[in-house]
């Protein structure tokens, strides 16, 4: 048990929260609670349940999600880093979903602790993190709106008008300056392209009205799956690409792959209401080298999605 106690606070020693923390409040804390153990898509926190404990992240990753567990996710937290503070100081609902992306441990303190801890260190810091949480959740907010937003005022002229994705011209003038940016930064960037199967038989048996709203129904799921700083884009007819700027092959094709699925779970809905066929998807995935230009990453991810449609459609290819 001793050993075990001497582990826990080396591992509470080494998280953001306990920087320069003293050994008496390190053992303090050590004692409070004992490590949880979440399993790979877990939720740890949601809007629709209280919060009683700031969780640090002893070992694991957990995604961060706003607005609905599968939304797409906004953020990445790795080991040493806290989450559930914000609804702790300010006793709120939490803000997001906070799931486990892998099997992690973490542990709690509890917001009584945490909240005497601070009081003993100075009464003004308790009031200053809790005016400080209120402007943070505000601002989240108001993020989330002005992201909506952006969507709705983008220029017109780059916005494709039957699915609201940004459109080829808006593509020509920005992959270049995308890829630049990511050898500068020496980051990676992926580029997904993707084709409704079949989608001509869908036009000839649901008719050209039901075939826009298959693609209206695409644009739907690519604006509700890719990430915030993701870019959808149609690049024509049936065709659809994604630009994944700071995004590693695995991510790209854990992406590509939501996608896919989500594609597959939409309901296409006629204009009289009545649920039509639905839709699948084949994705060629391609990762951008240093020297890359526009022309030759499309065409990697054009032969890679050749290919998916060779191995049977409704597939991603890398």
């Amino acid at each position: 048990m001793k050993d075990f106690m001497v582990d826990l606070t080396e591992e509470l020693a080494r998280m953001e929260l306990f920087q320069n923390a003293s050994a008496t409040v390190l053992h303090a804390v050590a004692e409070s609670a004992v490590p949880l153990k979440l399993v790979k898509g877990e939720v740890l926190l949601s809007p629709e349940q209280e919060n009683r404990h700031v969780y640090l992240l002893l070992s694991g990753k957990l995604g961060v999600h706003f607005g609905f567990v599968d939304s797409p996710e906004i953020r990445e937290l790795n080991q040493g880093v806290s989450v559930g503070e914000m609804s702790v100081i300010d006793d709120t609902l939490p803000s997001a979903y906070v799931v486990a992306k892998e099997d992690s441990r973490v542990f709690p303190i509890h917001r009584d602790l945490l909240h005497d801890m601070v009081m003993d260190a100075s009464p003004m810091a308790g009031n200053l993190l809790r005016l400080l949480t209120q402007w943070m959740r505000a601002n989240t907010q108001r993020i989330l709106k002005d992201r909506t937003q952006i969507w709705e005022l983008t220029d017109h002229a780059n916005v494709d008008a039957l699915t609201r994705l940004y459109n080829r011209r808006w593509l020509d003038n920005a992959l270049e300056r995308l890829l630049d940016q990511a050898a500068k930064g020496m980051q990676p960037l992926c580029l997904l392209l993707m084709d409704v199967d079949h989608f001509k038989r869908y036009n000839d048996t649901q008719g050209h009205v039901g075939g826009d709203l298959a693609l209206v129904a695409m644009g739907e799921v690519l604006k509700m799956t890719v990430r915030p700083y993701d870019f959808a884009v149609r690049y024509g007819g049936e065709e659809f690409l994604v630009i994944l700027p700071n995004t590693t092959e695995d991510e790209g094709v854990a992406v590509a792959e939501r996608i896919r699925q989500n594609v597959a779970k939409k309901v296409v809905v006629s204009a009289e209401g009545e649920p039509m066929a639905s839709l699948t998807v084949s994705i060629g995935l391609a990762m951008a080298q240093p020297e890359a230009t526009p022309r030759s990453l499309i065409s990697i991810a054009d032969a890679q999605l050749y290919k998916a449609k060779n191995d049977g459609r409704n597939c991603v290819r890398y």
